[in-house]
């Protein structure tokens, strides 16, 4: 995997620890409704809790790797570069899941930001069509090839961490074939 991946999660991790994103949105004007008894946290708290869980993610999967990396690199948009550095030297199996893991979280953060064009980058899974959307509601990648269902003729529909670790194989195989 490039350093522009990990370069691109890195500045989309650090677009997502923005202030203005870290503050809970404020919508327009709502119809009456009866006052809260607490009044609402300051903070957007599913996003802290989505930069929390990536940048525990990637510590602990360096960390076991690597029990000799050192901290955590001060900004955030580093983080990936830092996982890089020190799992380079890390066995076939280790680096193919930080790739992936860097990926997915590239692909999660993306998404966040709103920039659901992202997912028509990859080909479909099952049938290899390049017609994916995102279904923000369910959180998933949806096939618009009609002919790509499921067996109970439902549109089939993938995670963000299968388009990655496909993104991962086709780029291995890409690379094993070049040479």
């Amino acid at each position: 995997m490039g350093q522009d991946t990990a370069g691109q999660a890195g500045r989309a991790l650090k677009l997502l620890n923005s202030q203005e994103l870290r503050e809970t949105p404020t919508t327009g004007p709502s119809p009456r409704h009866t006052t809260a008894s607490t009044p609402r946290s300051p903070l957007n708290v599913d996003l802290v809790d989505h930069l929390t869980r990536t940048v525990g993610e990637v510590a602990a999967h360096a960390r076991a790797v690597a029990p000799h990396a050192g901290p955590l690199p001060e900004r955030v948009e580093d983080l990936y570069d830092w996982y890089i550095e020190h799992t380079g030297d890390a066995g076939e199996a280790d680096r193919r899941y930080r790739d992936i893991l860097i990926e997915r979280h590239r692909l999660e953060h993306v998404m966040r930001l709103g920039y659901y064009e992202e997912v028509r980058k990859h080909p479909c899974p099952e049938c290899g069509c390049w017609g994916l959307m995102w279904d923000p509601a369910g959180n998933r990648a949806l096939c618009s090839n009609r002919r790509c269902r499921t067996p109970d003729g439902m549109t089939r529909s993938w995670t963000l961490a299968r388009l990655a670790a496909q993104k991962i194989q086709r780029t291995e195989i890409w690379r094993r074939n070049a040479t």
